[in-house]
């Protein structure tokens, strides 16, 4: 086998000692919200950047935890997509 392939299996990647999507959502959703609520409603950044530890802290926590959380994530997204019916029938039913 090839030394990449086990180096991503055994080592799945990271962003800052975090599971790399989750980290990677936690970071799109929060900054916004911290632009926006320093420049619309004037808030104190400090708030914002504790949400943004405490969530990290927990997102580390998981990672512990459950080390391929983001290949979950994606395979996740890609399996529940719905399917459509071929032949007319009563309920959810697939043929290939």
């Amino acid at each position: 086998m090839r030394a990449e392939i086990l180096k991503a299996v055994a080592q799945p990647p990271k962003f800052l000692l975090a599971p790399m999507v989750p980290a990677i959502i936690n970071l799109g959703v929060q900054m916004p919200m911290l632009f926006i609520g320093i420049g619309v409603l004037d808030m104190n950044p400090l708030f914002f950047i504790t949400t943004i530890l405490l969530a990290h802290a927990a997102l580390i926590g998981a990672g512990v935890k459950e080390p391929h959380l983001s290949t979950m994530l994606q395979a996740y997204g890609q399996t529940y997509k719905r399917t459509t019916n071929l032949y007319a029938v009563k309920g959810s039913k697939y043929e290939p």
